[in-house]
């Protein structure tokens, strides 16, 4: 464990005395003594009264003894026959029977707790005293943990991102001891030995804070109950060995201090004020709790490149103004993420002033998708493990698989060695539904406890964690017997596990090949769209999913390209990928039915078992039959064969037809599909309550599907043809005058580009939009637009770098947004632009786009009405395969 912990603990005094523990009067026999230290530490206690509650459940009696301590205790070395345990050794024990006593000695006291721990385990499993041992472990992973947010689904605080304050109506569950025990228990079980609580500012919810008075967001009342909590659960914590992390957002304040000095919630850049009052919360923070620590997200408000600015002026200060109030010179430990900060530039200048700094990073980004990293994740990964204490790997949010139940061991047991191979030095894990904490997605009444519905979740990324060096046969067995506990038989443990486990991959392998991100933008158990599959450019894909969080292998477009030209295809590819992991889901569906008969315990929980196989199959069926409709509508754009699109149909109407029978299963079984109910969730749809289910998005689809089949019947028409290619005239237009600092006015037309700063050009546009008048402004503005108007207009927009759905740019109200045309304007080297239009009034407007990713490309009347029609003119630029979204979008 970490210096902190190790200076706290360390035993003054190697005298021992005896903890007789003794039997019912009614029994004669001597009891086993449990000997530990006159001046243990809680560590060794608690792992002494395990110990003893091992041995009275299991009426093991006989006068023999079992020593605790340290291994370096004088009365722990005078066994010359104990094994020594090498230098620098930490929670490492060994057990061995000599004669009448089996000592149990540990490098530390946590190493003393485990052993205590392994020896009970024994215990239980044998109903009796070992005749012979001689065993010692130790952990791979030096940090082992998991983490609760203490954040809701939804943004409720002042509109404040992460922002929550400690209170029983948002977080009961943080007054709840009982609760507390129990997860802490199945922590120290596990061996877990750290967790994390995140917060985007969580000091004035545990803290008082007398030179900011005015910071104080609590009643005196709420505030002193949140402080004896916090000490409660971190002493709770420690005599479990699990070292109780602080997690906070950068630069975030007080809101009440924000208010009183008139600054934002949430700062981009720091002010002094904002340095000084950071580093002093930080101070009193390790003051008051100096067993606890700190992990930070320099990034997310902060901009990047502030990052050295903020660590070496406040956090790195405020951390040494505690341990100086303190009259420690011990450094404790500081957990620092690489999320959206120049990690580099801060290592290099954190490290002279402070010598014992972690790091954090995600791993697979915000989903679980491989069991390895490559390309710019790992260089990153490697660049952390050379820069600090330990690199630590965050499992973070598991888009991909909420909300069906996933613990595949064989793909955990093979993540944690690839950690060892990179030199990680320990794990971070996301509960499967972080947002909704404790409460799993079931409808169920009462809710279901997620570390109970998800025991394998946490059970293997613990054990692993542990020592992934294991026989994978004997893992096997492991597991079995884990299943045979809760359903009963060893039949029953055997099928289920398969289910587990040839469900597995189906999630994580099919998402980098076909999806947009492994981020939480997408809610995966949800589908896609197909312009989401076939035009995944227009919707901001992440390509670290497939450079970095996956084998090598092919995206839709690059099959589809080898395909058409008679290429050999490159690794992985997403028909394959489709097509295996359908079969591995059905094969997974299949083992759990074949369980039944052999259920004894816990029906109800098997149910909901086999149904989530069900759906996850369903599902997989769903992309399967999309992404084979997706690839014949792409091929349709090389050669305009519409056999492609007459397949695309019968494949697009199963697809269709499998999301109706997912929808009919979730919707008796599931309260929602994703924890987050924020915008920030985008594909499919824009996330919120609305859209947060599967029978909210059937209609998507079934939508989606006529629509295709529409345009099927227009490409046959020879007079909607006709028609399509007809001349059209220019739109009317609304005269406006832009003011000076908003961007520059020019002619939309072919040769032009689209921003002031930057070489893309217009490479033809529709006739409605030619030679229209519009603006253009930076790529790299974050400006509003000011210009006046002769009369009410509608605008005209076209979003460039991020593809937009139907609720319009990020940061518009979603009603105002409409779909104006269509494929309206191609690019040069990048995908056709769509138009949107949203009304504005006659007079002076603003409007604030967010950053310059778009181009105006005129006003016009607001009683226009802008006539919908396909525009093949534009459909294919400089050798691009043709953008065909508006074969689906209505």
């Amino acid at each position: 464990m970490h210096l902190l912990t190790q200076a706290r603990v360390r035993i003054r005094s190697i005298v021992l005395f005896s903890v007789v523990f003794a039997a019912p009067a009614i029994v004669m026999a001597a009891p086993v003594k449990v000997v530990v230290p006159e001046h243990a530490t809680p560590r060794e206690r608690f792992g002494a009264d395990r110990l003893q509650a091992a041995l009275t459940a299991n009426h093991i009696e006989g006068g023999e003894e079992i020593i605790l301590g340290l291994r370096s205790l004088p009365a722990v070395e005078k066994y010359k026959q104990l094994p020594q345990l090498w230098p620098g050794a930490t929670e490492a024990f060994v057990i061995k029977r000599i004669g009448n006593q089996i000592i149990v000695a540990g490098s530390d006291a946590s190493g003393v707790l485990y052993g205590a721990l392994e020896l009970a385990g024994r215990i239980n499993q044998a109903h009796a005293l070992p005749k012979e041992i001689e065993f010692i472990d130790h952990p791979a992973l030096k940090l082992r943990g998991t983490c609760i947010g203490m954040q809701k689904p939804e943004i409720t605080y002042e509109d404040a991102q992460y922002d929550y304050p400690y209170t029983p109506k948002d977080f009961p569950f943080f007054y709840d001891k009982a609760e507390w025990t129990r997860y802490l228990d199945m922590m120290v079980r596990q061996r877990s030995n750290t967790l994390y609580l995140w917060n985007g500012h969580p000091f004035t919810s545990l803290l008082k804070l007398p030179k900011y008075p005015e910071a104080q967001e609590l009643s005196d009342a709420q505030l002193n109950q949140n402080i004896e909590m916090m000490r409660w659960i971190t002493a709770e914590a420690d005599k479990r060995g699990i070292w109780l992390l602080q997690g906070f957002y950068n630069l975030h304040l007080s809101h009440t201090y924000a208010r009183a000095h008139h600054l934002p919630y949430h700062l981009v850049n720091p002010t002094p004020e904002s340095i000084e009052y950071t580093r002093y919360v930080i101070s009193e923070f390790i003051r008051n709790y100096p067993n606890v620590g700190l992990m930070m997200t320099l990034g997310e408000a902060l901009s990047p490149h502030k990052g050295v600015e903020l660590m070496t002026q406040a956090i790195i200060p405020g951390v040494k103004d505690g341990m100086k109030a303190l009259g420690t010179t011990v450094e404790p430990p500081i957990v620092l993420r690489d999320h959206a900060t120049d990690i580099e530039d801060v290592l290099k200048a954190s490290k002279p002033l402070y010598g014992n700094i972690d790091t954090l990073s995600k791993w697979n980004g915000e989903s679980l998708t491989w069991t390895n990293d490559r390309g710019k994740v790992l260089d990153r990964f490697k660049l952390l493990v050379e820069n600090s204490n330990v690199a630590v790997s965050n499992v973070h949010l598991l888009s991909n698989l909420e909300p069906f139940r996933w613990g595949d061991p064989d793909f955990v047991r093979e993540t944690l060695l690839n950690y060892q191979r990179i030199g990680i030095g320990g794990v971070h894990l996301y509960p499967l539904r972080y947002w909704d904490w404790p409460n799993a997605a079931d409808k169920t009444e009462p809710l279901l406890y997620q570390p109970e519905r998800d025991w394998i979740w946490f059970e293997a990324w613990a054990r692993y964690a542990w020592n992934p060096n294991r026989d994978p046969q004997k893992e096997r067995t492991y597991w079995v017997q884990e299943f045979a506990q809760r359903f009963g038989t060893p039949q029953a443990g055997e099928k289920l596990l398969d289910a587990y486990t040839l469900a597995g991959p189906a999630q994580p392998r099919l998402l980098p090949r076909i999806g947009i991100t492994e981020g939480n933008r997408q809610a995966f158990a949800l589908g896609m769209t197909m312009p989401e599959l076939i035009d995944a450019k227009r919707f901001g894909p992440a390509e670290t999913l497939w450079t970095a969080n996956a084998p090598a292998g092919e995206r839709l477009y690059d099959y589809v390209d080898h395909e058409f030209h008679h290429q050999p295809h490159q690794g992985e590819t997403p028909i394959g990928v489709a097509d295996t992991v359908t079969k591995g889901a059905e094969q997974a569906y299949e083992a759990a039915k074949a369980a039944a008969p052999y259920v004894t315990k816990n029906k109800d929980e098997y149910d909901r078992i086999a149904s989530d196989m069900q759906c996850i199959w369903l599902l997989m069926q769903f992309y399967q039959a999309k992404t084979h409709a997706a690839a014949e509508v792409m091929l349709f754009g090389y050669d305009k064969d519409q056999q492609h699109l007459q397949r695309a149909d019968s494949l697009l109407a199963s697809s269709v037809e499998f999301f109706r029978q997912l929808t009919d299963i979730t919707d008796k079984t599931y309260r929602n599909a994703a924890g987050m109910q924020t915008s920030q969730r985008q594909i499919p749809v824009r996330g919120g309550p609305k859209t947060n289910h599967w029978r909210d998005i059937l209609p998507i689809y079934e939508r989606e599907l006529a629509t295709f089949r529409s345009r099927l019947k227009s490409m046959n028409d020879p007079a909607a043809l006709a028609e399509a290619q007809k001349p059209v005239e220019r739109l009317p237009q609304v005269v406006f005058q832009l003011e000076p600092g908003s961007g520059e006015a020019f002619t939309v037309k072919a040769g032009e580009p689209i921003f002031p700063d930057g070489p893309q050009q217009i490479a033809s546009v529709a006739g409605e939009l030619d030679g229209m008048r519009g603006i253009r402004v930076s790529s790299k503005s974050n400006a509003p637009i000011r210009f006046s108007l002769d009369k009410p207009a509608q605008v005209l927009v076209g979003f460039v770098r991020k593809g937009v759905n139907k609720a319009g740019p990020q940061n518009a109200d979603a009603e105002n947004w409409n779909i104006a045309l269509t494929n309206a304007v191609a690019l040069k080297g990048a995908p056709a632009l769509t138009v949107w239009a949203a009304p504005l009034s006659a007079g002076r407007n603003e409007l604030d786009l967010g950053r310059g990713s778009y181009v105006i490309l005129g006003f016009i009347p607001q009683e226009t009405k802008v006539k919908a029609r396909i525009n093949f003119s534009t459909a294919s630029v400089d050798g691009e395969p043709p953008n065909l979204d508006w074969m689906f979008e209505d």
